[in-house]
């Protein structure tokens, strides 16, 4: 029993023991490069990273503590800026309200309509990564454009600001209003990647859509263009709607699926694009326990992002990462790279 705990155990959501038992995350044989095609390299020192959105109460670090070390994980990606300011999506944007709560419930749908509320990339740039760079962690910076010119206009506003180590490019949220996706359109896809590639030195991760036709030509598009790794998937879109009210329950009427129902979708995804390309991918969706880490490797991701559990519990990615450790330790694993796209054949 100890070992089958070791990967599903999850702490409840409550409690003053955060600390107790935490490992080393950077401990050897837990190493991976996002890019290991670019001269500048994305060295993680595990793979457990924190996905876009789900960092502290404003998704940018807001209540973050000296306690709570984000240097343990692998990589941290705050929540995804834009050109101008946004204020985005009318309330309600969480589905249920509390995903605390829904867990302890054992609600294992989330829904969310934020519609990209940022406060622009200029007070990004001068107000947020100063701050990031005083966490000493492998910080990734999200973005989205609203055109191809945009996303390279942003990449070059970014050169020779402290405080990430990697840009990672927003070409699927499903939340904007105006226009395409990127991410469902290979020849789009291709022109941001390319217009930021042409901008930066920075290691590029290009995040895309779960609900196209062919993902793999879209990963190949985004490879081909400079991606040096590749994020999958986004949240796919969905809606709820009251009974009682007989309205939908989102203000933003539709929203993004994400948790527990989101991670069989992206894992598919994850295993059919690690067979087209041969660059990193960092798999995201429904990632509760250490079990589904291991799940997304052996599909062949190199790292995933923690989101929804992140936001139901901030301590969730350190208790995943220390099953993980121990997970490894008890059957001898020394380098993760020996799971890593095992269920391939």
């Amino acid at each position: 029993m100890k070992r089958r705990s070791s990967i599903t155990g999850q702490a409840a959501p409550a409690g003053n023991s955060h600390n107790e038992g935490l490992g080393q995350g950077g401990a050897e044989g837990l190493s991976v490069d996002l890019a290991p095609n670019n001269s500048r390299h994305l060295h993680l020192a595990n793979p457990v990273m924190i996905a876009s959105g789900t960092l502290g109460y404003d998704g940018y670090g807001r209540g973050i503590t000296d306690e709570m070390d984000l240097a343990r994980l692998g990589a941290v990606t705050p929540k995804t800026v834009t050109r101008q300011r946004l204020d985005g999506n009318p309330e309600p944007r969480w589905d249920p309200p509390s995903y605390r709560q829904a867990l302890e419930d054992g609600n294992l749908i989330f829904l969310n309509s934020i519609g990209l509320a940022n406060p622009g990339i200029d007070a990004a740039l001068a107000e947020l990564a100063p701050q990031w760079s005083r966490w000493g962690a492998t910080v990734v910076m999200s973005l989205a454009g609203e055109s191809v010119e945009q996303f390279g206009e942003m990449a070059a506003l970014t050169q020779g600001v402290a405080g990430f180590q990697a840009l990672e490019l927003n070409l699927s949220c499903p939340n904007i209003h105006n226009g395409a996706i990127f991410s469902h359109s290979a020849e789009l896809t291709a022109a941001a990647v390319g217009a930021v590639r042409a901008n930066t030195e920075l290691p590029v991760l290009a995040k895309l859509a779960p609900n196209v036709p062919d993902v793999t030509e879209i990963a190949r598009a985004a490879v081909d263009a400079g991606a040096d790794a590749l994020t999958i998937s986004n949240t796919i879109p969905a809606m709820r709607i009251d009974v009682e009210t007989r309205r939908p329950v989102l203000g933003g009427i539709t929203g993004g699926l994400s948790g527990h129902g989101l991670r069989p979708v992206s894992m598919a995804l994850v295993y059919r694009v690690a067979q087209v390309v041969d660059v990193p991918i960092i798999g995201v969706g429904g990632i509760f326990t250490a079990e589904h880490v291991l799940e997304y490797l052996m599909a062949g991701a190199t790292a995933v992002q923690v989101g929804s559990a992140n936001l139901a519990d901030p301590w969730a990615p350190f208790r995943i990462l220390d099953a993980l450790v121990a997970y490894l330790g008890e059957r001898g694993i020394t380098d993760i790279r020996e799971i890593i796209g095992a269920a391939q054949g």
